[in-house]
């Protein structure tokens, strides 16, 4: 599982702290760069590389200018950093929020280092439980990213992770979703976690409900280790799997849709976890998936361009027959004295 984890950031701008903090790399690794150098390299002029030296020197951070044949920037003589001081929750949540920041982009960048000088400062315990972490999160695609308030408690992820890794069965106690309700324990095979939709996601199977099943990790309050072992499938794709869940699973409607379309271009559309595709011939495609609320289904199925049909249920073509009178009265035909019959607004000149 650990190939899941992805080896470089996004290719985003980075923020002022962030290119502080490079410069600062740059000069005790490679003393004697000069303001031009420096500059080039962090993408800024040099008057915001004295400026970011000046920041780093009121943090008490000794970076001095030297002029002649080993002029550049330097760090006095016998300064040295202090060491990185990380508790176990600490380097498992900024490991997890370097994951989730690079997204799985395919990409080789300055993750892989950051990541190798993160684990040799922690000591080996913690080290340990990190690479649980790297070894049973499958980080987002490169366009998703958590949403507010998604982030997981440290230690209980931790806790999972060791599950993932070890194949041990977890006792986790789960609040239901919709509402105020009494929580759940179960036992689960925990077979990895991803992060899906901007949520983190564990997937697994559960004795109780004697099937797989995937949980919010935002809604497990606690997890425990039990004795017992397990094997995961192999070849088990954890966040196809965690996406299928989400599209399959809801209580409500079975939704069935043919597209005109081949299945290589139903799946660009929709994301898996809106529906589950299926071929059915070289120019047709099937979108399976379930729902609470057949009207807000109705606008995720219109966001492309291709000809479908309902299958079932029949209520679905009923959704979409509201949505269409809504979407006449609005787009209503214009009086003579050019004003909108829907919304009483002038036409444009």
């Amino acid at each position: 599982m650990s190939g899941h984890f992805p080896t470089g950031f996004a290719t985003s701008a980075p923020s002022p702290a962030g290119r502080v903090l490079a410069l600062l790399e740059r000069v005790q690794e490679r003393p004697g760069l000069t303001a031009d150098q420096l500059a080039a390299e962090l993408g800024v002029g040099e008057r915001t590389v004295r400026r970011y030296v000046t920041t780093l020197q009121d943090l008490g951070i000794p970076v001095v200018a030297r002029r002649g044949r080993v002029g550049g920037y330097h760090l006095e003589a016998g300064f040295r950093m202090p060491p990185l001081m990380l508790s176990t929750d600490e380097a498992v949540a900024l490991t997890l929020t370097m994951a989730v920041l690079a997204g799985r982009d395919g990409t080789t960048g300055p993750a892989d280092a950051a990541l190798a000088k993160l684990r040799r400062a922690l000591p080996r315990a913690v080290a340990e439980r990190v690479d649980d972490v790297l070894s049973a999160v499958v980080p987002p695609e490169h366009s998703d990213r958590l949403a507010a308030g998604a982030a997981p408690d440290p230690s209980l992820l931790a806790t999972l992770a060791a599950g993932v890794v070890g194949e041990r069965v977890c006792r986790i106690r789960h609040r239901p979703s919709g509402g105020p309700g009494e929580d759940t324990v179960r036992a689960v095979n925990p077979y990895g976690v991803a992060v899906v939709r901007g949520r983190l996601y564990l997937h697994g199977w559960c004795h109780l409900r004697r099937a797989r099943r995937t949980f919010r990790v935002d809604r497990i309050t606690s997890v425990q280790l039990l004795p017992d072992t397990f094997h995961a499938p192999a070849g088990l794709d954890v966040a196809d799997a965690v996406a299928t869940s989400l599209a399959t699973t809801w209580d409500g409607w079975s939704v069935s849709v043919v597209l005109d379309a081949p299945l290589a271009a139903v799946e660009a559309a929709f994301p898996r976890y809106v529906g589950v595709p299926e071929e059915v011939d070289a120019t047709t495609t099937r979108l399976r998936l379930t729902t609470r609320n057949l009207d807000a289904t109705v606008l995720r199925l219109s966001d492309h361009a291709f000809a479908m049909r309902v299958e079932e249920p029949a209520a679905l073509r009923e959704a979409f027959a509201r949505r269409a009178a809504w979407m006449t009265r609005v787009a209503g035909p214009s009086t003579v004295d050019g004003t909108n019959g829907a919304s009483g607004v002038s036409d444009p000149a």
